[in-house]
């Protein structure tokens, strides 16, 4: 008897595990296990909102999220899975951050509601091949000398499942 497994890579079976109420438990793990959460940073709970946004003029665009949640903290974070490398991704991220950020707040509303709103790509290839040969990077927007950070309202994730493998498989090898 031969095991089959689901391939979570594959867009549908990744919402599957990830984008449903019934396994927020699970989301709710990876997240923390990902962004490094422990102790009072954790998140303990999430709900799942509307992962279309439709665009708002006739010429506008349309996008849809992979996952797209809101902590228990008010945090909105999607998570997007990407295998094939559309050469397009640094600014995808940006546009999609950008839709959601836009979106979490009404007219009227101070801008002080603006919640920390978190994009996570996992990719099967590596973003920035040049740059890094790490599997996983975190992005901010920092002065440029002074290095300190704009807001803590930004942050993207890229974790490379390309070389996290390669590492994966070297470690197990020694």
């Amino acid at each position: 008897m031969t095991k089959e497994y689901l391939d979570l890579k594959v867009d549908f079976m990744f919402k599957q595990l990830f984008g449903q109420p019934s396994r927020k438990h699970i989301t709710i793990a990876f997240l923390n296990d990902l962004l490094g959460r422990t102790g009072s940073e954790k998140i303990t709970d999430l709900s799942f909102e509307n992962t279309e946004f439709v665009k708002e003029e006739f010429e506008g665009k349309s996008i849809r999220l992979d996952v797209k949640v809101e902590t228990d903290d008010g945090e909105r974070i999607n998570i997007e899975i990407q295998l094939i490398n559309q050469h397009d991704m640094p600014e995808r991220i940006l546009y999609y951050w950008a839709k959601m950020f836009s979106s979490s707040i009404q007219a009227g509303d101070s801008y002080l509601k603006l919640p920390p709103t978190i994009i996570i790509c996992i990719l099967n290839y590596p973003l920035f091949p040049s740059e890094t040969d790490r599997f996983h990077t975190v992005f901010h927007i920092r002065e440029d000398e002074d290095r300190f950070l704009w807001s803590n309202l930004l942050e993207f994730h890229a974790f490379d499942l390309s070389n996290f493998m390669v590492q994966w498989r070297n470690t197990n090898e020694n």
